[in-house]
């Protein structure tokens, strides 16, 4: 028992350190980014990243799973206690309980020096050189007028379904390689991990169950993506999901650098499918600001767009359960105790980066 207590009051030790840390870090974002963003934790991806790279499964959904039977074992060997000798029973209950507190310190020390240090660093405005701030609906307005006609065009130049559904012209595992060749040629601050890959869920449908595209690893390194989820966002997502292997913990900064990195892309998958991603969301944006001005422009959709739009709602409304609204709540959660105010909303805040670099592109 007095072990049991060593390892914990070690494993709390060191979380509440890591905590500690982890709250002054907001107070030195400049610090954050020179020190750990841009050095302690590339050497890990190049490290532990490197590692987990080299697998050809997600090590991240192993481990996962392997989590999951640690917790039926553990609530299996604390209900096994109760039948113990009274003499022993609470002793036994508490030392289990301990074991698996000590496993969640451990684990959360781990997430925030492994890459949680990421949500404290300098905002990626400052590494476009830009500044956000208010815009106008005009700005809004002209923005996804833009957005409309790139994506107009590209839709001509991709492949179609036997109804009319947007398709990949390659394989998923062919966009995925083709993740690296992305970055490969990105700016030096938006590529400053070791090399690594976005690999696929193996277990069919079950990120879909959660309404999840993809999800990152901090504890492995690991973007991963969901295997089933419709073409449209396939690309923009496993690119989205690197963002996060690369530092950018916040979803609005890997959303943008989704979208900054494929806009001009050469193969109309890429580009077709993050400019589809970012018309999304400025046109909802539009949509609150002047329902009249979303109207004009969402009427120049072309039919090909309309049809891919409501193809992914519709493969998404079948997955709308009380699992996912329950993950949806978790998730909302984890982001908001990262210093993320606004939750999940603040996937749409990409909107103030692609205005902000409009309004300098103006300027220059």
């Amino acid at each position: 028992m007095i072990r049991k207590l060593f390892k914990l009051t070690f494993a709390l030790f060191g979380a509440g350190f890591a905590y500690f840390l982890y709250q002054m870090a907001f107070h030195v974002p400049q610090l954050v980014e020179t020190v750990y963003s841009r050095g302690i934790y590339p050497f890990f991806t190049k490290t532990l990243g490197r590692i987990s790279a080299a697998l050809p499964f997600s090590l991240a959904e192993a481990l996962c799973y392997l989590l999951f039977l640690c917790v039926l074992f553990f609530l299996g060997y604390i209900v096994q206690a109760l039948f113990r000798p009274q003499g022993e029973r609470l002793t036994a209950i508490c030392r289990r309980i301990l074991a698996f507190a000590s496993l969640l310190c451990s684990l959360y020390t781990m997430f925030i020096f492994f890459w949680g240090f990421n949500y404290a660093r300098m905002p990626l405005a400052a590494s476009l050189g830009v500044s956000t701030g208010a815009y106008t609906v005009e700005e809004l307005s002209a923005l996804c007028q833009d957005l409309t006609d790139t994506c107009n065009a590209l839709r001509a130049q991709v492949e179609e379904d036997d109804v009319g559904v947007y398709r990949l012209s390659h394989t998923q595992q062919a966009v995925l390689e083709g993740v690296a060749e992305v970055y490969a040629s990105a700016p030096v601050w938006a590529n400053l991990a070791g090399p690594s890959r976005v690999k696929g869920i193996a277990t069919p449908k079950v990120l879909s169950y959660t309404k999840t595209e993809g999800i990152f690893s901090p504890f492995t390194l690991e973007p991963n993506i969901n295997m089933h989820m419709p073409d449209l966002y396939f690309a923009v997502t496993a690119v989205h999901e690197y963002a996060h292997y690369e530092g950018f913990a916040r979803e609005d900064e890997a959303n943008f650098l989704s979208w900054y990195l494929l806009r001009e892309d050469s193969r109309p998958d890429f580009a077709y499918s993050a400019n589809c991603m970012a018309l999304h969301y400025a046109l909802n944006a539009l949509y609150r600001a002047d329902p009249v001005e979303y109207q004009r422009i969402s009427d120049q959709l072309s039919d090909g767009i309309r049809r891919d739009f409501a193809a992914y709602n519709d493969y998404w409304d079948d997955y709308e359960t009380k699992i996912a609204e329950t993950s949806d709540r978790i998730y909302e959660s984890y982001l908001e105790s990262n210093k993320v105010q606004d939750g999940m909303q603040s996937y749409g805040r990409m909107l103030d980066l692609m205005l902000a670099l409009r309004q300098a592109s103006a300027d220059a």
